[in-house]
Protein backbone atom coordinates (compact mmCIF):
# COMPACT_ATOMS: atom_id res chain seq x y z
CA UNK A 1 0.00 0.00 0.00
CA UNK A 2 2.57 2.39 -1.26
CA UNK A 3 0.49 5.21 -1.12
CA UNK A 4 0.63 5.37 2.42
CA UNK A 5 4.25 6.27 1.95
CA UNK A 6 3.66 9.31 0.19
CA UNK A 7 0.15 10.62 1.71
CA UNK A 8 0.61 12.51 4.93
CA UNK A 9 -0.57 9.84 7.47
CA UNK A 10 -1.87 10.51 11.13
CA UNK A 11 -2.49 7.92 13.21
CA UNK A 12 -5.76 5.87 12.89
CA UNK A 13 -8.58 7.46 14.49
CA UNK A 14 -12.06 5.75 12.74
CA UNK A 15 -12.77 4.30 16.22
CA UNK A 16 -12.97 8.01 17.79
CA UNK A 17 -14.93 9.08 14.88
CA UNK A 18 -16.81 5.75 14.85
CA UNK A 19 -17.74 6.93 18.85
CA UNK A 20 -18.79 10.25 17.78
CA UNK A 21 -21.50 8.50 15.52
CA UNK A 22 -20.55 8.95 12.27
CA UNK A 23 -21.26 6.78 8.93
CA UNK A 24 -19.25 4.40 7.31
CA UNK A 25 -19.26 7.40 4.27
CA UNK A 26 -18.30 10.49 6.32
CA UNK A 27 -15.29 8.17 7.96
CA UNK A 28 -14.19 7.46 4.37
CA UNK A 29 -14.22 11.02 3.32
CA UNK A 30 -12.56 12.38 6.28
CA UNK A 31 -10.14 10.03 5.86
CA UNK A 32 -9.06 11.61 2.71
CA UNK A 33 -9.18 15.15 4.21
CA UNK A 34 -12.43 16.65 3.78
CA UNK A 35 -15.74 16.91 5.80
CA UNK A 36 -19.48 16.31 4.69
CA UNK A 37 -20.54 19.50 3.68
CA UNK A 38 -23.23 18.20 0.83
CA UNK A 39 -26.64 16.28 1.75
CA UNK A 40 -26.46 12.54 0.51
CA UNK A 41 -29.25 12.62 -1.25
CA UNK A 42 -28.96 10.51 -4.46
CA UNK A 43 -29.54 6.64 -4.65
CA UNK A 44 -27.62 3.97 -6.62
CA UNK A 45 -30.11 4.64 -9.32
CA UNK A 46 -30.19 8.27 -9.04
CA UNK A 47 -26.97 8.84 -10.07
CA UNK A 48 -26.77 6.44 -12.90
CA UNK A 49 -30.01 8.79 -14.12
CA UNK A 50 -27.54 11.93 -13.93
CA UNK A 51 -24.37 9.98 -15.08
CA UNK A 52 -26.68 8.88 -17.87
CA UNK A 53 -28.98 11.78 -18.68
CA UNK A 54 -25.30 13.90 -18.89
CA UNK A 55 -23.92 11.27 -21.27
CA UNK A 56 -27.18 10.77 -23.28
CA UNK A 57 -25.28 8.43 -26.03
CA UNK A 58 -27.92 8.54 -28.85
CA UNK A 59 -28.87 12.03 -27.83
CA UNK A 60 -24.77 13.05 -27.97
CA UNK A 61 -24.20 11.23 -31.10
CA UNK A 62 -27.44 12.72 -32.87
CA UNK A 63 -25.64 16.12 -32.43
CA UNK A 64 -22.19 15.00 -33.79
CA UNK A 65 -22.09 12.55 -36.34
CA UNK A 66 -21.73 14.87 -38.79
CA UNK A 67 -17.79 14.41 -38.77
CA UNK A 68 -18.59 10.63 -39.22
CA UNK A 69 -21.06 11.45 -42.55
CA UNK A 70 -17.82 13.86 -43.90
CA UNK A 71 -15.73 10.91 -43.28
CA UNK A 72 -17.49 7.87 -44.61
CA UNK A 73 -21.01 8.30 -44.83
CA UNK A 74 -23.05 5.62 -43.48
CA UNK A 75 -20.23 2.93 -42.69
CA UNK A 76 -18.35 5.79 -40.81
CA UNK A 77 -21.61 7.04 -39.19
CA UNK A 78 -22.43 3.47 -37.70
CA UNK A 79 -19.20 1.82 -36.90
CA UNK A 80 -17.32 4.86 -35.19
CA UNK A 81 -19.98 4.68 -32.20
CA UNK A 82 -18.72 0.96 -32.15
CA UNK A 83 -15.40 1.52 -31.92
CA UNK A 84 -15.84 4.71 -29.90
CA UNK A 85 -17.71 2.72 -27.04
CA UNK A 86 -15.05 -0.27 -26.77
CA UNK A 87 -12.57 2.57 -26.48
CA UNK A 88 -13.99 4.55 -23.62
CA UNK A 89 -15.20 1.69 -22.09
CA UNK A 90 -11.86 0.46 -21.39
CA UNK A 91 -10.73 3.89 -20.15
CA UNK A 92 -13.76 4.34 -18.09
CA UNK A 93 -13.08 1.18 -15.92
CA UNK A 94 -9.91 2.01 -15.40
CA UNK A 95 -11.29 5.36 -14.22
CA UNK A 96 -13.67 3.76 -12.23
CA UNK A 97 -11.14 1.67 -10.19
CA UNK A 98 -9.54 4.56 -8.55
CA UNK A 99 -13.34 6.12 -8.26
CA UNK A 100 -14.16 3.40 -6.06
CA UNK A 101 -10.16 3.39 -4.07
CA UNK A 102 -10.39 7.20 -3.99
CA UNK A 103 -14.26 8.42 -3.89
CA UNK A 104 -13.79 12.31 -4.03
CA UNK A 105 -15.82 15.13 -5.54
CA UNK A 106 -12.44 15.92 -6.99
CA UNK A 107 -12.57 13.43 -8.98
CA UNK A 108 -9.77 12.85 -11.15
CA UNK A 109 -7.32 15.61 -9.83
CA UNK A 110 -7.93 13.93 -6.42
CA UNK A 111 -7.10 10.50 -7.67
CA UNK A 112 -3.61 12.18 -9.35
CA UNK A 113 -2.80 13.27 -5.69
CA UNK A 114 -3.36 10.16 -4.03
CA UNK A 115 -1.44 7.99 -6.62
CA UNK A 116 0.91 10.69 -7.33
CA UNK A 117 4.96 10.21 -5.54
CA UNK A 118 5.14 13.13 -2.65
CA UNK A 119 7.22 15.14 -4.83
CA UNK A 120 5.32 15.88 -7.63
CA UNK A 121 1.46 15.27 -6.17
CA UNK A 122 0.67 18.96 -6.01
CA UNK A 123 1.64 20.33 -9.23
CA UNK A 124 0.57 17.29 -11.08
CA UNK A 125 -3.06 17.36 -8.82
CA UNK A 126 -3.24 21.21 -9.56
CA UNK A 127 -2.86 21.01 -13.77
CA UNK A 128 -5.19 18.15 -13.69
CA UNK A 129 -7.86 19.97 -11.45
CA UNK A 130 -7.30 22.96 -14.09
CA UNK A 131 -7.85 20.93 -17.14
CA UNK A 132 -11.23 18.79 -15.75
CA UNK A 133 -12.74 22.40 -14.84
CA UNK A 134 -11.91 23.50 -18.33
CA UNK A 135 -13.22 20.50 -19.94
CA UNK A 136 -16.19 20.46 -18.26
CA UNK A 137 -17.09 24.37 -18.35
CA UNK A 138 -16.68 23.97 -22.35
CA UNK A 139 -18.73 21.21 -22.23
CA UNK A 140 -21.56 23.08 -20.44
CA UNK A 141 -21.15 25.73 -22.63
CA UNK A 142 -21.59 22.98 -25.67
CA UNK A 143 -24.97 21.75 -24.16
CA UNK A 144 -26.06 25.03 -23.72
CA UNK A 145 -25.42 26.10 -27.44
CA UNK A 146 -27.37 23.02 -28.55
CA UNK A 147 -30.43 24.35 -26.51
CA UNK A 148 -30.08 27.62 -27.89
CA UNK A 149 -29.50 26.10 -32.07
CA UNK A 150 -32.38 23.71 -31.61
CA UNK A 151 -34.75 26.71 -30.47
CA UNK A 152 -33.59 28.88 -33.16
CA UNK A 153 -33.76 25.88 -36.07
CA UNK A 154 -37.02 25.07 -34.53
CA UNK A 155 -38.37 28.69 -34.97
CA UNK A 156 -37.21 28.70 -38.93
CA UNK A 157 -39.03 24.78 -39.24
CA UNK A 158 -42.27 26.13 -38.18
CA UNK A 159 -41.41 29.93 -40.03
CA UNK A 160 -39.27 29.14 -42.91
CA UNK A 161 -39.13 33.12 -43.84
CA UNK A 162 -37.27 33.65 -40.60
CA UNK A 163 -33.61 33.71 -40.44
CA UNK A 164 -31.91 33.71 -37.33
CA UNK A 165 -28.52 35.58 -36.42
CA UNK A 166 -25.93 34.27 -34.21
CA UNK A 167 -26.32 36.93 -31.76
CA UNK A 168 -30.47 35.64 -31.33
CA UNK A 169 -29.00 32.41 -31.08
CA UNK A 170 -26.76 33.72 -27.97
CA UNK A 171 -29.39 35.72 -26.29
CA UNK A 172 -31.42 31.87 -26.43
CA UNK A 173 -28.11 30.57 -24.92
CA UNK A 174 -27.96 33.21 -21.88
CA UNK A 175 -31.93 32.51 -21.39
CA UNK A 176 -31.05 28.88 -20.93
CA UNK A 177 -28.16 29.69 -18.14
CA UNK A 178 -30.50 31.83 -16.53
CA UNK A 179 -32.93 29.03 -15.97
CA UNK A 180 -30.61 26.31 -15.19
CA UNK A 181 -28.55 27.88 -13.07
CA UNK A 182 -31.92 29.05 -11.17
CA UNK A 183 -32.94 25.66 -10.93
CA UNK A 184 -29.70 23.81 -9.91
CA UNK A 185 -29.12 26.57 -7.19
CA UNK A 186 -33.17 27.05 -5.76
CA UNK A 187 -34.16 23.48 -6.17
CA UNK A 188 -31.29 21.68 -5.11
CA UNK A 189 -33.54 18.39 -3.35
CA UNK A 190 -35.12 17.90 -6.68
CA UNK A 191 -32.60 17.15 -8.65
CA UNK A 192 -32.35 13.32 -7.89
CA UNK A 193 -35.67 12.52 -8.78
CA UNK A 194 -35.83 15.29 -11.53
CA UNK A 195 -32.44 13.24 -13.13
CA UNK A 196 -34.40 10.06 -12.92
CA UNK A 197 -37.07 11.51 -14.90
CA UNK A 198 -34.88 13.13 -17.45
CA UNK A 199 -33.31 8.96 -17.65
CA UNK A 200 -36.72 7.31 -18.25
CA UNK A 201 -37.47 10.47 -21.03
CA UNK A 202 -34.16 9.43 -22.66
CA UNK A 203 -35.01 5.70 -22.98
CA UNK A 204 -38.80 6.46 -24.16
CA UNK A 205 -37.75 9.04 -26.61
CA UNK A 206 -34.88 6.33 -28.02
CA UNK A 207 -37.69 3.56 -28.16
CA UNK A 208 -40.17 5.87 -29.76
CA UNK A 209 -38.05 7.87 -32.34
CA UNK A 210 -36.40 4.47 -33.61
CA UNK A 211 -39.29 2.58 -33.84
CA UNK A 212 -41.28 5.12 -35.17
CA UNK A 213 -38.49 6.60 -37.97
CA UNK A 214 -38.61 2.90 -39.09
CA UNK A 215 -42.60 2.33 -38.94
CA UNK A 216 -43.24 5.82 -41.16
CA UNK A 217 -40.38 6.55 -43.59
CA UNK A 218 -41.71 5.86 -46.74
CA UNK A 219 -38.26 5.40 -48.41
CA UNK A 220 -35.26 2.78 -46.65
CA UNK A 221 -31.96 3.13 -47.93
CA UNK A 222 -30.42 -0.37 -48.98
CA UNK A 223 -27.66 -2.06 -46.33
CA UNK A 224 -24.64 -1.22 -49.19
CA UNK A 225 -25.60 2.10 -48.74
CA UNK A 226 -25.63 2.39 -44.50
CA UNK A 227 -22.73 -0.68 -44.08
CA UNK A 228 -20.21 -0.60 -47.72
CA UNK A 229 -20.67 2.54 -49.48
CA UNK A 230 -17.98 4.61 -48.27
CA UNK A 231 -18.03 8.15 -49.32
CA UNK A 232 -14.97 10.13 -47.63
CA UNK A 233 -15.11 13.76 -48.25
CA UNK A 234 -12.39 15.14 -45.92
CA UNK A 235 -9.49 14.89 -48.16
CA UNK A 236 -7.85 12.84 -46.03
CA UNK A 237 -6.69 8.84 -46.28
CA UNK A 238 -9.60 6.68 -45.41
CA UNK A 239 -8.23 5.23 -42.48
CA UNK A 240 -7.20 8.58 -40.94
CA UNK A 241 -10.84 9.95 -41.52
CA UNK A 242 -12.42 7.27 -39.70
CA UNK A 243 -9.99 7.76 -36.79
CA UNK A 244 -11.31 11.31 -36.82
CA UNK A 245 -15.19 10.18 -36.95
CA UNK A 246 -14.01 7.83 -33.80
CA UNK A 247 -12.72 10.65 -32.32
CA UNK A 248 -15.72 12.64 -33.14
CA UNK A 249 -17.88 9.84 -32.03
CA UNK A 250 -16.26 9.53 -28.34
CA UNK A 251 -18.51 12.83 -27.56
CA UNK A 252 -21.31 10.42 -27.32
CA UNK A 253 -19.30 8.58 -24.45
CA UNK A 254 -18.16 12.16 -22.68
CA UNK A 255 -18.28 12.82 -19.02
CA UNK A 256 -18.55 9.49 -17.54
CA UNK A 257 -17.01 10.56 -14.75
CA UNK A 258 -19.80 12.41 -13.77
CA UNK A 259 -20.85 10.33 -11.24
CA UNK A 260 -17.42 10.37 -9.53
CA UNK A 261 -18.36 14.47 -9.00
CA UNK A 262 -21.34 13.39 -6.28
CA UNK A 263 -19.11 10.87 -4.87
CA UNK A 264 -19.89 12.84 -1.60
CA UNK A 265 -24.17 12.76 -1.97
CA UNK A 266 -24.59 8.85 -2.34
CA UNK A 267 -24.37 6.39 0.27
CA UNK A 268 -21.22 3.98 -0.39
CA UNK A 269 -19.74 5.80 -2.78
CA UNK A 270 -17.20 3.03 -3.31
CA UNK A 271 -19.14 0.76 -4.85
CA UNK A 272 -22.12 2.68 -6.25
CA UNK A 273 -19.99 5.16 -8.45
CA UNK A 274 -18.17 2.60 -10.35
CA UNK A 275 -21.45 0.60 -11.55
CA UNK A 276 -23.20 4.12 -12.27
CA UNK A 277 -19.82 4.85 -14.83
CA UNK A 278 -19.93 1.16 -16.38
CA UNK A 279 -23.41 1.26 -16.35
CA UNK A 280 -23.46 4.66 -18.38
CA UNK A 281 -21.59 3.26 -21.14
CA UNK A 282 -23.64 -0.30 -21.31
CA UNK A 283 -27.02 2.03 -21.50
CA UNK A 284 -24.91 3.96 -24.09
CA UNK A 285 -24.23 1.55 -26.64
CA UNK A 286 -27.55 -0.44 -26.32
CA UNK A 287 -29.38 3.16 -27.39
CA UNK A 288 -26.85 4.48 -29.94
CA UNK A 289 -26.65 1.48 -32.24
CA UNK A 290 -30.47 1.07 -32.93
CA UNK A 291 -31.05 4.57 -32.87
CA UNK A 292 -28.07 5.19 -36.07
CA UNK A 293 -29.10 2.34 -37.77
CA UNK A 294 -33.22 3.53 -37.90
CA UNK A 295 -32.02 7.01 -39.29
CA UNK A 296 -29.88 5.31 -41.27
CA UNK A 297 -32.64 3.27 -43.33
CA UNK A 298 -34.35 6.21 -42.78
CA UNK A 299 -33.22 9.24 -44.65
CA UNK A 300 -32.77 10.00 -48.40
CA UNK A 301 -30.38 12.57 -48.17
CA UNK A 302 -27.49 11.85 -46.56
CA UNK A 303 -25.39 15.07 -47.92
CA UNK A 304 -28.44 17.43 -47.03
CA UNK A 305 -28.39 15.96 -42.98
CA UNK A 306 -24.02 16.65 -42.86
CA UNK A 307 -25.09 20.43 -44.45
CA UNK A 308 -28.04 21.19 -42.39
CA UNK A 309 -27.55 23.61 -39.38
CA UNK A 310 -29.19 21.12 -37.03
CA UNK A 311 -28.35 17.78 -38.33
CA UNK A 312 -30.98 15.75 -36.29
CA UNK A 313 -34.03 17.68 -37.55
CA UNK A 314 -33.31 17.51 -40.82
CA UNK A 315 -33.12 13.31 -40.12
CA UNK A 316 -36.78 13.88 -38.86
CA UNK A 317 -37.83 15.94 -41.40
CA UNK A 318 -36.48 13.40 -44.04
CA UNK A 319 -37.81 10.42 -41.72
CA UNK A 320 -41.67 11.91 -41.11
CA UNK A 321 -42.09 14.08 -44.18
CA UNK A 322 -44.21 15.76 -41.97
CA UNK A 323 -43.02 18.85 -40.49
CA UNK A 324 -45.39 18.76 -37.38
CA UNK A 325 -43.80 15.41 -36.27
CA UNK A 326 -40.18 17.19 -37.25
CA UNK A 327 -40.93 19.69 -34.51
CA UNK A 328 -42.57 16.87 -32.15
CA UNK A 329 -39.52 14.87 -31.98
CA UNK A 330 -36.72 17.79 -31.96
CA UNK A 331 -38.42 18.95 -29.24
CA UNK A 332 -38.34 15.65 -27.37
CA UNK A 333 -34.63 16.01 -28.40
CA UNK A 334 -34.32 19.43 -26.94
CA UNK A 335 -35.75 18.13 -23.30
CA UNK A 336 -33.59 15.66 -22.55
CA UNK A 337 -30.92 18.01 -23.40
CA UNK A 338 -32.19 20.23 -21.16
CA UNK A 339 -31.72 17.89 -18.51
CA UNK A 340 -28.83 16.67 -19.65
CA UNK A 341 -27.56 20.71 -19.22
CA UNK A 342 -29.16 20.66 -15.80
CA UNK A 343 -26.00 17.45 -14.73
CA UNK A 344 -23.00 19.48 -16.42
CA UNK A 345 -24.26 22.36 -14.63
CA UNK A 346 -24.90 20.24 -11.40
CA UNK A 347 -20.97 18.23 -12.04
CA UNK A 348 -19.73 21.60 -12.95
CA UNK A 349 -20.62 23.39 -10.08
CA UNK A 350 -19.27 20.40 -7.24
CA UNK A 351 -15.59 20.05 -9.15
CA UNK A 352 -15.16 23.78 -9.16
CA UNK A 353 -16.19 23.86 -5.32
CA UNK A 354 -14.20 20.64 -4.61
CA UNK A 355 -11.18 22.10 -6.36
CA UNK A 356 -11.73 25.52 -4.43
CA UNK A 357 -11.98 23.38 -1.37
CA UNK A 358 -9.02 22.37 -1.63
CA UNK A 359 -6.84 25.84 -2.36
CA UNK A 360 -6.84 25.00 -6.13
CA UNK A 361 -8.76 28.27 -7.49
CA UNK A 362 -8.06 32.07 -7.30
CA UNK A 363 -10.72 33.32 -4.29
CA UNK A 364 -10.91 29.80 -3.32
CA UNK A 365 -12.40 30.59 0.04
CA UNK A 366 -15.64 32.01 -1.48
CA UNK A 367 -15.50 28.96 -4.31
CA UNK A 368 -15.62 26.24 -1.07
CA UNK A 369 -18.68 28.01 0.44
CA UNK A 370 -21.70 26.02 0.42
CA UNK A 371 -24.92 27.60 0.92
CA UNK A 372 -25.85 27.02 4.76
CA UNK A 373 -29.62 26.10 4.47
CA UNK A 374 -29.95 25.10 0.43
CA UNK A 375 -26.97 23.04 1.09
CA UNK A 376 -25.55 23.98 -2.85
CA UNK A 377 -22.37 25.66 -3.73
CA UNK A 378 -23.53 28.56 -4.81
CA UNK A 379 -20.93 30.39 -5.88
CA UNK A 380 -19.15 27.55 -7.78
CA UNK A 381 -22.61 27.28 -9.72
CA UNK A 382 -22.65 31.11 -10.49
CA UNK A 383 -18.82 30.95 -11.71
CA UNK A 384 -20.15 28.59 -14.31
CA UNK A 385 -23.38 30.54 -15.30
CA UNK A 386 -20.32 33.38 -15.74
CA UNK A 387 -18.34 31.51 -17.45
CA UNK A 388 -20.86 30.15 -19.99
CA UNK A 389 -22.23 33.37 -20.78
CA UNK A 390 -18.50 35.26 -21.77
CA UNK A 391 -17.43 32.46 -23.50
CA UNK A 392 -20.25 32.33 -25.17
CA UNK A 393 -19.46 35.72 -26.80
CA UNK A 394 -17.07 33.54 -29.05
CA UNK A 395 -19.68 31.73 -30.83
CA UNK A 396 -21.13 35.32 -32.21
CA UNK A 397 -17.80 36.21 -33.32
CA UNK A 398 -16.64 32.15 -34.51
CA UNK A 399 -18.75 28.91 -35.00
CA UNK A 400 -15.44 27.20 -35.79
CA UNK A 401 -13.59 28.43 -33.17
CA UNK A 402 -15.77 27.69 -31.03
CA UNK A 403 -16.26 24.14 -31.87
CA UNK A 404 -12.68 23.64 -31.47
CA UNK A 405 -13.72 24.16 -27.66
CA UNK A 406 -15.61 21.76 -27.94
CA UNK A 407 -13.46 19.37 -29.17
CA UNK A 408 -10.83 20.71 -26.67
CA UNK A 409 -13.36 19.23 -24.01
CA UNK A 410 -13.69 15.65 -25.41
CA UNK A 411 -9.04 16.08 -24.81
CA UNK A 412 -8.95 17.40 -22.13
CA UNK A 413 -11.24 15.36 -20.30
CA UNK A 414 -9.55 12.08 -21.70
CA UNK A 415 -6.49 13.40 -20.90
CA UNK A 416 -7.69 13.76 -16.95
CA UNK A 417 -8.60 10.42 -17.06
CA UNK A 418 -5.75 8.68 -18.04
CA UNK A 419 -3.21 11.32 -16.10
CA UNK A 420 -3.82 9.03 -13.08
CA UNK A 421 -4.08 5.77 -14.59
CA UNK A 422 -0.64 6.33 -15.92
CA UNK A 423 0.77 6.65 -12.66
CA UNK A 424 -1.02 3.57 -11.29
CA UNK A 425 0.87 2.35 -14.32
CA UNK A 426 4.41 3.41 -13.96
CA UNK A 427 4.34 3.64 -9.81
CA UNK A 428 2.96 -0.16 -9.88
CA UNK A 429 -0.84 -0.66 -9.08
CA UNK A 430 0.14 -2.92 -5.99
CA UNK A 431 1.95 0.03 -4.82
CA UNK A 432 -0.48 3.04 -4.90
CA UNK A 433 -3.64 1.02 -4.91
CA UNK A 434 -5.59 0.49 -1.40
CA UNK A 435 -8.22 -1.97 -1.00
CA UNK A 436 -11.03 -1.21 -3.16
CA UNK A 437 -14.70 -3.15 -4.09
CA UNK A 438 -14.22 -2.52 -7.59
CA UNK A 439 -10.71 -4.45 -8.31
CA UNK A 440 -9.99 -5.09 -11.68
CA UNK A 441 -6.97 -7.26 -11.32
CA UNK A 442 -3.56 -7.05 -11.60
CA UNK A 443 -3.79 -8.13 -15.40
CA UNK A 444 -7.26 -6.56 -16.41
CA UNK A 445 -6.61 -3.56 -14.90
CA UNK A 446 -2.97 -3.26 -15.90
CA UNK A 447 -4.61 -3.59 -19.85
CA UNK A 448 -7.32 -0.89 -18.95
CA UNK A 449 -4.80 1.41 -17.85
CA UNK A 450 -1.80 0.68 -20.54
CA UNK A 451 -5.23 0.88 -23.28
CA UNK A 452 -6.23 4.47 -21.36
CA UNK A 453 -2.91 5.99 -21.84
CA UNK A 454 -1.89 4.64 -25.74
CA UNK A 455 -5.19 5.59 -27.00
CA UNK A 456 -5.42 8.95 -25.32
CA UNK A 457 -2.09 9.58 -26.61
CA UNK A 458 -2.85 8.74 -29.76
CA UNK A 459 -6.04 10.92 -29.85
CA UNK A 460 -3.85 14.35 -28.34
CA UNK A 461 -2.27 13.88 -32.04
CA UNK A 462 -5.17 13.46 -34.07
CA UNK A 463 -7.10 16.29 -32.74
CA UNK A 464 -4.96 18.45 -33.70
CA UNK A 465 -5.73 17.20 -37.11
CA UNK A 466 -7.97 19.61 -39.35
CA UNK A 467 -11.44 17.36 -40.20
CA UNK A 468 -10.92 18.47 -44.32
CA UNK A 469 -7.79 19.04 -46.87
CA UNK A 470 -6.88 21.37 -48.07
CA UNK A 471 -6.77 23.48 -44.78
CA UNK A 472 -9.04 27.25 -45.11
CA UNK A 473 -10.50 29.29 -42.91
CA UNK A 474 -13.52 27.94 -41.95
CA UNK A 475 -12.28 24.22 -41.29
CA UNK A 476 -9.27 25.68 -39.34
CA UNK A 477 -8.76 23.53 -35.99
CA UNK A 478 -7.65 25.25 -33.27
CA UNK A 479 -7.38 23.14 -30.60
CA UNK A 480 -3.52 22.57 -30.06
CA UNK A 481 -4.16 26.62 -29.66
CA UNK A 482 -6.38 26.45 -26.98
CA UNK A 483 -4.29 23.40 -25.23
CA UNK A 484 -1.65 25.64 -25.55
CA UNK A 485 -3.09 28.60 -24.27
CA UNK A 486 -4.83 26.16 -21.07
CA UNK A 487 -1.35 25.05 -20.65
CA UNK A 488 -0.23 28.56 -20.19
CA UNK A 489 -2.69 29.47 -18.47
CA UNK A 490 -2.35 26.81 -15.99
CA UNK A 491 1.81 27.49 -15.41
CA UNK A 492 1.11 31.36 -14.97
CA UNK A 493 -1.50 30.69 -12.13
CA UNK A 494 1.15 27.90 -10.32
CA UNK A 495 4.61 29.71 -11.40
CA UNK A 496 3.58 33.71 -11.16
CA UNK A 497 4.50 35.67 -8.00
CA UNK A 498 1.35 34.80 -5.43
CA UNK A 499 0.10 31.82 -7.66
CA UNK A 500 -0.24 28.65 -6.28
CA UNK A 501 3.06 27.48 -5.84
CA UNK A 502 4.14 25.86 -2.88
CA UNK A 503 0.14 27.35 -1.63
CA UNK A 504 -1.61 24.27 -3.27
CA UNK A 505 -0.99 21.31 -0.88
CA UNK A 506 -3.93 19.05 -1.34
CA UNK A 507 -5.81 17.20 1.17
CA UNK A 508 -4.37 15.64 4.63
CA UNK A 509 -5.39 12.45 4.18
CA UNK A 510 -5.14 9.15 6.22
CA UNK A 511 -4.50 5.90 3.88
CA UNK A 512 -4.87 3.54 7.19
CA UNK A 513 -8.36 5.01 7.69
CA UNK A 514 -9.17 4.64 4.10
CA UNK A 515 -7.76 1.09 3.59
CA UNK A 516 -9.86 -0.04 6.95
CA UNK A 517 -13.20 1.77 5.19
CA UNK A 518 -12.73 0.19 2.12
CA UNK A 519 -11.78 -3.73 4.01
CA UNK A 520 -15.78 -3.05 5.46
CA UNK A 521 -13.74 -2.51 9.07
CA UNK A 522 -15.76 0.66 10.18
CA UNK A 523 -18.65 1.35 10.57
CA UNK A 524 -20.61 -1.94 9.43
CA UNK A 525 -19.87 -1.72 6.23
CA UNK A 526 -19.79 -4.82 3.58
CA UNK A 527 -15.75 -4.58 2.96
CA UNK A 528 -14.36 -5.45 -0.51
CA UNK A 529 -14.53 -9.22 0.26
CA UNK A 530 -18.03 -9.02 0.14
CA UNK A 531 -18.26 -6.74 -3.35
CA UNK A 532 -16.49 -9.41 -5.21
Amino acid sequence: MGAGDEVKVSEPQHEVLEDKGLSADEIQLRAQGHVGELPRQFGAFSTLALAFSITNTWVGYAATFVTPAFAGAGPAIFWAPIVACIACLFITLGLAELASAFPSTGGQYHFAFMVAPKKFRAPIAFATGWLSCFAWLFTTAAGYLFLAQCCVNLATLMHPEYVWTRWQAYLVYCGFIIVVTAIVILLPRTIPMGESVFFWTSVIGFVVSTITMLAVSDTKQSSRVVFTEWVNQTGWSDGTAFLLAVGQAMYGFLCTDSATHISEELPNPSRNVPRAMWGTILVGIITVLPFTLAFLFSVNDLEAVSLSLLPIMEVYSQAFQHRGAAFFFTFWILFIYFGATIGLVVTSGRLLWAFARDGGLPFSKVFAKTHPTLKVPVYSTLLTAAFCMLYGLIYIGSTTAFNSFVATAILSLNITYTIPQLIVLLRGRKNVLPARSFDLGPIFGAFCNIFSTAWVALYAFLFCFPIFLPVQAVSMNYVIVVMAGTALFIALTWWLPGGKRGRFTGPNVDIEMLDAVNRGQVGGREGVGDEK
